[in-house]
């Protein structure tokens, strides 16, 4: 997890490294005696995490969260599997400030992920080499854009693998200037968004192809809409304003 802190994306200042590190020694031990407040701790890590975000990663709560749940385990005298037991005990105890800090964290993180799984637009988008600092020399990649509350491209990276197969594709996280692109099925990279100057040309054949893209999009959502059920109430409660700048049926 600390690489995700360090190199190009550089979001967090020297003096929280040294914590950071601490909390990847302690994710380490827990792969084996408890691998939910593992994921936990992985998940609130990714919580908001930039400058442009709401908020930052609860780090000073996740380490102590992580140090408890391994003290539980490391109990003298009790066996490997009532050490797990106690761990697990210890992890879900939301009286605690710390673990409750960390549950909500990753809970949010993880209703993000679930969200943009569902709502991510892609279409063609050829210049992925240029815009993206990207290595592919693909004729079809294919592009979806985002602006997430929380850092949750890690999450997304196993899930759109998978699913695209040997297409490639890429998905850019506006706030954080940074682009998680698939080529040809190989492993998904995340790296920061390359500096483009963008010329407006009108009529354009990418353009067209877009058009299409969207038109194909706007004609089957409207043919599976029923306008005697709309509830625009109901409707922004599941999906908020700041998500449909991106959803190509509500432009």
């Amino acid at each position: 997890m600390s690489e995700l802190f360090d190199g190009e994306a550089g979001f967090k200042k020297a003096s929280e490294k040294a914590v950071i590190a601490c909390i990847d020694k302690l994710l380490e031990k827990l792969e084996e005696i408890s691998p939910n407040a593992r994921d936990d701790a992985l998940h609130a890590l990714l919580y908001g995490f930039s400058d442009y975000s709401p908020a930052n990663p609860p780090l000073a709560a996740i380490k102590s969260y992580l140090q408890k749940v391994l003290a539980a385990a490391e109990k003298t005298g009790v066996s490997p599997e009532e050490a797990r037991r106690l761990a697990e005990q210890a992890s879900e105890d939301r009286l605690d400030p710390d673990t409750e800090q960390v549950k909500l964290s990753a809970a949010r993180v993880m209703r993000e992920f679930d969200r943009l799984r569902g709502i991510l637009r892609f279409k063609p988008d050829n210049d992925n080499e240029t815009q993206y600092g990207g290595d592919s020399q693909a004729d079809n990649c294919y592009t979806a854009r985002c602006a997430p509350d929380h850092f949750v491209l890690p999450l997304l990276a196993n899930h759109f693998w998978q699913r695209f197969g040997k297409q490639s594709w890429a998905i850019v996280d506006e706030k954080r200037k940074l682009v998680l692109s698939g080529d040809n099925g190989k492993e998904p990279v995340l790296r920061q968004l390359g500096v483009k100057e963008k010329v407006d040309e009108s009529g354009t054949e990418q353009e067209q192809k877009s058009d299409e893209w969207e038109g194909l999009w706007k004609n089957y959502h409207s043919s599976i809409n029923n306008e005697q059920r709309a509830n625009p109430k109901l409707q922004k409660q599941f999906m908020p304003s700041r998500y449909r700048k991106y959803l190509t049926e509500f432009k």
